[in-house]
């Protein structure tokens, strides 16, 4: 079976940590390595760790948010697959056996990811909340036997209408990881920051995907992405920064020209019914009026009125 680093980036979870790793530890396929990144964690930390000094190496950085610490322990692994898990989530134990399958029976897999549960979902799985026909969109060949969808051409496409790629339920060749230049610090602090590796990887990469849940995503307020207007306005500068660097199949252009143009139109309609006047305005002025529906005209007339009055 391949070889597999872990990698999990850590700030101040010292009260989640040991859970997340003994999760891991305790997956029935061992694993080769652990690195975990601490970012410049301020509570007790290292005493907690201490347990795990046999099993896990750990490396610090100053704080520079988790794209960074995820990126620093990327650079500290030594095998051949990296599998990331943020510091709060839970593997279940068949999650890298389930990988192993996968990979053994299908070997030019270069991307994996697995279904999830959020710990608010009341047990639906990430996959049930999927669109209509969305899995026959993006399925090559389904492997009944091991519960195995191998990807067509279209799964970047069809991740801007429904988003079930987690970092911590993902596994990547490290040879793909650099081939899409890796992970961007300069975005480490924005919200989504993960879609700019795990979209990349998706449009580059051989990809499987296991339709059973694996993994556990919790969800709780100090979760970095909890706001949800900065969540989606991270993710829009994150799919104009794909655009940018031409990152995007292009066959695949249009779509995402699309897609960031709704995105900004939703995002402007939560401003509006957040009282963020000026924010929605911002995001009024940059977009191509001749969409807009007369709702949205009127919204932006009576931001200017409501702003006036304090309403």
């Amino acid at each position: 079976m391949s070889n597999i680093s872990v990698v999990i980036p850590v700030y101040n979870r010292a009260d989640w940590i040991t859970k997340t790793l003994d999760r891991i530890i305790c997956q029935i396929t061992s694993l080769d390595e652990v690195v975990i990144c601490d970012d410049g964690s301020t509570d007790n930390l290292d005493e907690v760790l201490e347990a795990y000094k046999d099993i896990v190496k750990v490396v610090r950085i100053s704080n520079s948010g988790p794209g960074a610490a995820r990126m620093t322990g990327i650079e500290n692994t030594k095998n051949e697959w990296i599998a990331l898990c943020d510091s709060d989530d839970y593997w279940h134990k068949d999650h890298i056996y389930n990988f192993n399958k996968a990979v053994h029976k299908h070997p030019n897999i270069e991307f994996y990811f697995s279904n999830f549960i959020e710990s608010n979902s009341k047990g639906i799985s990430k996959f049930e909340k999927a669109p209509l026909a969305w899995f026959n969109s993006i399925t090559k060949e389904y492997d009944q036997e091991i519960d195995i969808i191998l990807c067509n051409d279209n799964l970047f496409k069809n991740l801007l209408d429904f988003q079930p790629c987690f970092q911590s339920a993902c596994l990547f060749r490290r040879s793909l990881y650099d081939k899409v230049g890796g992970i961007n610090p300069l975005i480490s602090r924005l919200p989504s920051e993960d879609a700019h590796l795990t979209r990349r990887l998706a449009a580059c990469g051989i990809t499987a995907i296991n339709t059973n849940a694996s993994v556990t995503i919790n969800k709780h307020d100090a979760n970095f992405s909890a706001d949800i207007t900065k969540n989606m306005a991270g993710r829009i500068e994150i799919l104009e920064l794909l655009l940018k660097e031409n990152r995007v199949p292009k066959n695949d252009i249009a779509k995402l020209k699309d897609n960031i143009f709704k995105s900004k139109l939703q995002l402007m309609r939560i401003y509006y019914w957040h009282r963020r006047y000026q924010d929605m305005r911002s995001l009024y002025a940059d977009l191509d009026k001749t969409s807009f529906s007369m709702k949205d005209k009127l919204k932006w007339y009576l931001s200017f009125i409501r702003q006036a009055i304090h309403i």
